[in-house]
């Protein structure tokens, strides 16, 4: 075992192999139960990441998450979670590219330079931002992607356990929690990646909402692929308006099956084109858009 890893046995544990395995079970438990208190203290500057990646989007930039291994596999299900339809402003790249989502690619992982390059494959400038992911903060592949996004001026955020490593220096928002030592070391590190994606999908959601993606508590944004996303399209503009399957499917039908706006239409009684315009006019924003609609004060039309 690595000195590394030995550094990161817990002497709680340190006979977990003696205990029933309900006892390992509840050991385990206990242990994940920590998480979440690790993350509720970097939750200032996790907000300071969703402001910031907002803006970026708003001004027609990317916010790129960038990671090797389990944290690079991360990155890619979260942007692929985040809209199906592709239409956003995330952008996910994984250490030794598609291939590395099956099998772990250390050569790729170690390779400073394919950092710097696998960022200039997209174009990465200032205009965009870079969240990147490692548990170590010692992945010279994400060494890389840091520093070019540092040489461009961008805005750039990191997830690590080691809020002192290189990687960390090199950026300007660190969420680093404190997840503790594994219940076994030597393996991999499940308490740091579970507390990587807690922050990941408050992040997602943090700009799903910035972006007007949902309403209330309802994501809205569902595009129509199949149709099975047609039935989801339908139950989402029913639970949204409080109205029939029939109408649904008929503003759903009058709105070219654009769930927002079919929502609208239904809310406010406007035809499909008022509401979409009012829509764009509000940054997509559903909620903007039904208050503007129903201010007394509002003009809707030409």
């Amino acid at each position: 075992m690595s000195s590394e890893h030995a550094g990161w046995r817990t002497a709680e544990t340190e006979y977990v192999d003696h205990l029933s395995t309900l006892d390992m079970m509840t050991n385990i438990n206990n242990a994940d139960k920590q998480i979440a208190g690790a993350v509720s203290a970097w939750l200032p500057t996790i907000a300071r990441v969703v402001d910031n990646a907002t803006d970026i989007i708003r001004r027609g930039g990317r916010l790129v998450l960038i990671g090797a291994g389990a944290s690079g596999r991360a990155a890619m299900q979260t942007v692929s979670d985040y809209a199906p339809d592709g239409d956003h402003g995330l952008r996910a790249i994984i250490a030794g590219g598609e291939k590395a989502m099956l099998h772990q690619r250390n050569e790729v992982a170690g390779d400073y330079e394919q950092g710097i390059r696998d960022l200039q494959a997209i174009a990465f400038d200032s205009n965009d931002m870079l969240l990147a992911l490692s548990v170590s903060g010692k992945t010279p592949w994400v060494w890389g992607g840091l520093r070019h996004a540092g040489s461009q001026g961008a805005r750039i955020a990191i997830v690590t356990r080691n809020g002192t490593s290189e990687a960390a220096q090199l950026a300007d928002m660190v969420i680093a929690p404190e997840t503790g030592p594994e219940i076994v070391a030597g393996f991999s590190d499940p308490k740091a990646q579970l507390a990587q994606q807690q922050i990941l999908t408050m992040i997602a959601n943090g700009l799903a909402i910035r972006a007007g993606r949902t309403w209330r508590n309802m994501r809205v944004d569902v595009p129509y692929h199949s149709d099975r996303w047609c039935e989801r399209q339908i139950a989402v503009v029913m639970a949204a308006s409080d109205c029939s399957r029939s109408e649904a499917k008929a503003a759903l039908q009058a709105s070219h099956r654009h769930c927002p706006t079919a929502i609208l239409t239904i809310l406010t009684g406007l035809d499909p084109r008022e509401a979409r315009g009012l829509l764009k006019d509000n940054g997509d924003s559903l909620r903007f858009a039904l208050q503007q609609a129903q201010s007394p004060a509002s003009v809707i039309g030409d």
